[in-house]
Formats: C-alpha cells, sequence, structure tokens
C-alpha cells in the first residue's frame, strides 16, 4: 500500500511540476530538469522493488498471463490446463472478490506511469515504442533481478503492468504538456 500512495503522490507532483514549469522554462532547460528527475525515479523504483526486499525461498516463477485478474476474483488459476477449464465453462469456483491483488495491480501501473512521464519529457522528440521498449527492458530487469536473487515472484503480469504504465505515464504527460500550453 506504501508504493501505492508513493507512486500515486510522486505521478501528480510531476503534473504539478511539469505545468508549471512548461511555461516558464525553455523546452532545453525543461528536458534537462526532466533528466534530473529520471534518475531519481530509478533509484526510488529499485529501492522499492529490489533494494527493500528480504531474500526468500518461496517465490515461484508464474508464466500464466492475466493471472492477476483471476486472482482479483479469488480464482488461483495456476497452468493453461487451468485456464481452458474456465473458458470452455468447467469452472466451478465462485467468485471471492481479493482487494489485496487488484492492490498489487494498481502498484504495478503506478509505479511505471512516472518512467514513461519522464521519459516523454526528458526527449526532445519522444517515440512511444522506444519509450515503451525501455519500460518493458527496465521491468524485465527488475523481473529478473527477483527471481535470480530470491526477491520477488517473477510475473509474467507484472510485466505487462508496467509496460502498460509506462504507457500511461506517456498519455499523461502528454495531456499535461497540451494544457499547460493551451492556457
Amino acid at each position: 500500500m506504501t508504493l501505492l500512495l508513493v507512486g500515486a503522490g510522486l505521478t501528480i507532483l510531476m503534473v504539478f511540476i511539469t505545468r508549471q514549469l512548461t511555461n516558464s522554462l525553455s523546452p532545453e532547460r525543461f528536458r534537462s530538469v526532466m533528466r534530473l528527475l529520471l534518475p531519481a525515479y530509478l533509484l526510488l523504483n529499485l529501492y522499492f522493488t529490489l533494494l527493500m526486499r528480504e531474500p526468500g525461498e518461496d517465490y515461484p516463477i508464474i508464466l500464466t498471463p492475466m493471472r492477476s485478474y483471476f486472482a482479483v476474483l479469488g480464482w488461483d488459476i495456476q497452468s493453461f490446463h487451468v485456464v481452458g477449464q474456465l473458458l470452455q465453462g468447467a469452472w466451478e469456483e465462485p467468485i471471492a472478490f481479493a482487494f489485496e491483488s487488484l492492490i498489487g495491480i494498481m502498484q504495478n501501473l503506478i509505479l511505471f506511469i512516472p518512467f514513461g512521464f519522464l521519459l516523454c519529457g526528458a526527449t526532445d522528440q519522444p517515440r512511444t515504442s522506444r519509450i515503451l521498449l525501455l519500460g518493458f527492458l527496465l521491468s524485465l530487469s527488475i523481473e529478473l533481478c527477483q527471481l535470480f536473487f530470491r526477491l520477488g515472484w517473477f510475473e509474467v503480469d507484472d510485466i505487462l503492468h508496467n509496460v502498460l504504465g509506462t504507457y500511461l505515464g506517456i498519455c499523461l504527460y502528454r495531456r499535461a504538456v497540451r494544457r499547460s500550453y493551451s492556457q
């Protein structure tokens, strides 16, 4: 929950700073400010995803796509075979909403919004595909470190949510800059 609050606060702060600085600084100076904020964000991201965690023995590798969405419904989907049963209507477990899984999804989204936002602001001609690729590579690197150092679960869904968070950051940046220039 702390990660969710820190991420939301950081995102709101970035939008505020962007709206204030866009009109008062030259474009090059503005990009310099964004480039200064990027390493601070990366350190904060690494702290929450790797450095604050204790190594453990029971961290699994979860390659089942969309597993976290099923977990929100209280279903423990462990394999593609079970997904097939669900799609064929052979699944009989009742829905039991799991708030913790929803928080996990939101944390992964919010954690990478600043990444897309800052990268978009730090480059003079931001390309969505390149920023998304960097978001994917950062997310994959974090997941692999969690796997190798036994610091957390390796989940395909985390990578998906992190890339989606990067995209939301790009969209948020573009909207904030457009509003700043129109005022």
